[in-house]
């Protein structure tokens, strides 16, 4: 693996920061208060193509250079969901051009055990929730199309406790093993540390550090190959640098907080942050932030390489999910931040739903578009959306199109706060849905319920919801109570 280009800044960390509002161009253009062009880094989530979409500013992508675990590569070798790093420039106008961008896996290994809503890779807890992408390669395209023994790679936001959220997990294609994390238990006599939770031996390794040397709390990528002995034996390890580089005036960057001396001193993703009496917060405030927390921060770059912040935003919780047949869709232009990205409103069976700048689109249907966004979709498609109940409605962080399939054409699926109940029906984000005496009732854990102890407990509750759509009706043929806010007790119909 070629060497890592060491003057860019961490790009691995979350998620999508889920909801966020993404990043005010017109607040990070002319900084230096000459109104040319501002040197910028961002690290996120990619949402979209056309050119590239990260938290919530579309780059011009037509002359990036672009690295895959540091190869040359093509834009067509990116997918949405990946975990990037992006240097540019951004201009006055809001508008945005890439000079490169970089990504590197979290991990690449075989599962070795899974539950509803996590996997175990290397001795790594990948945590699963709504707005996770599987590749089309996966069937079912969710957790359940993953066994013991498979083969994945995995692009997320690394925890401080090491445990991975995934944006995005598709079919590894080769026999390589690859981990990233910050080092941990350096024992440089017997030549180990630990990674996030695997072991590894890095006797032997081609070590490529820049102008560092070994030590805990390095962030690292390290590539190898499992031993018998549960080892991981490193051939390649390089250094992922979280300072950024001396012309950068702006950035951006999602992930969760991994350090906290103080709300004027933490880091993101291990990189430095600091704030000052004039930082906005949004969905949240100076008292929330705290270890393991996931923000999305943007700002300038201060004399001392740190972020000053000039907003942070808190993760919002990814409640809602609708999956159906849409109904309307309703196009607007944006101007300003988030200049040249398609916002708008759809409607699933119905429900509405609007999109922001952050919304991330990946499209399965049959004849897959690459640059697929809110004008792809056309009435009747079927489509998968996740997202969170916001003051202005349901609010779309996710939407996947999805093939049609005749024998699934009135099967429908939600997942919500319950907001309103009477004795044989209840309210989920406005969306009207009744019982019969054929309807099954699942608590938490999927134990059976009748309908007079669901209908007594049940308001306020998270539900997750299967049944079946007659025009703008939804007859529920199974419902279970979801008190996990990332969603995944799974059943079928």
């Amino acid at each position: 693996m070629t060497r890592f280009i060491s003057n860019t800044i961490i790009f691995i960390s979350a998620l999508l920061l889920l909801g966020c509002g993404g990043s005010s161009s017109s607040e990070l253009s002319g900084i230096d208060g000459s109104g040319a062009p501002v040197a910028t880094s961002t690290t996120g989530t990619i949402d979209g193509f056309g050119s590239v979409i990260v938290n919530g500013v579309r780059y011009n992508s037509d002359k990036a250079q672009i690295f895959i675990n540091g190869d040359v590569a093509m834009e067509d070798n990116l997918q949405v969901g990946y975990q990037v790093n992006l240097t540019g420039s951004i201009a006055t106008d809001g508008s945005a051009t890439a000079d490169k961008i970089e990504f590197t896996p979290n991990l690449i290994g075989a599962v070795t055990t899974k539950n509803s809503n996590t996997l175990v890779v290397m001795g790594n807890t990948v945590k699963i929730n709504n707005d996770t992408l599987f590749d089309a390669a996966i069937s079912p395209r969710n957790i359940e199309g993953l066994t013991p023994g498979t083969r994945i790679l995995v692009s997320g936001a690394l925890a401080a406790d090491g445990s991975i959220t995934a944006t995005r997990i598709e079919l590894a294609n080769n026999s390589t093993q690859q981990l990233l994390g910050f080092v941990r238990e350096l024992n440089s006599m017997n030549m180990t540390f630990l990674l996030n939770q695997q072991r590894v031996s890095y006797a032997g390794a081609n070590i490529t550090l820049g102008n560092q040397n070994l030590r805990n709390g390095l962030l690292i990528s390290v590539r190898g190959l499992l031993d018998n002995d549960q080892l991981f034996q490193a051939t390649q390890v390089n250094r992922i640098a979280t300072e950024f580089s001396h012309n950068i005036k702006s950035a951006s960057v999602e992930g969760y907080i991994t350090r906290l001396d103080s709300t004027t001193d933490f880091e993101v993703a291990g990189i430095p942050v600091t704030t000052h009496a004039q930082t906005r917060y949004d969905n949240g405030d100076a008292k929330n932030l705290a270890v393991g927390v996931k923000v999305e921060v943007d700002g300038k770059v201060d004399n001392n390489g740190k972020l000053l912040a000039t907003k942070i935003e808190f993760e919002r919780k990814i409640n809602n999910k609708i999956a159906g047949k849409i109904t309307g869709i309703t196009i607007q232009n944006n101007s300003g931040p988030g200049v040249g990205i398609i916002t708008g409103t759809l409607e699933v069976d119905g429900s509405s739903i609007r999109t922001t700048a952050t919304t991330r689109y990946d499209d399965k249907g049959n004849n897959r578009i690459k640059r697929f966004n809110l004008s792809s979709l056309q009435i009747g498609d079927s489509v998968e959306v996740t997202g969170y109940s916001g003051d202005t409605g349901f609010i779309a962080t996710k939407i996947e199109r999805e093939d049609a399939k005749d024998e699934e054409v009135n099967e429908r699926e939600l997942e919500g706060i319950i907001t309103s109940i009477s004795n044989d029906s209840f309210t989920v984000f406005g969306r009207k849905i009744t019982t019969d005496s054929a309807t099954q009732y699942r608590d938490a854990d999927g134990n059976p319920m009748s309908a007079a102890t669901f209908f007594t407990i049940a308001f306020g509750k998270r539900v997750d919801v299967r049944g079946l759509a007659h025009g703008t009706e939804f007859l529920a043929v199974r419902i279970q109570i979801d008190e996990d806010d990332s969603g995944k007790n799974q059943f079928k119909l």
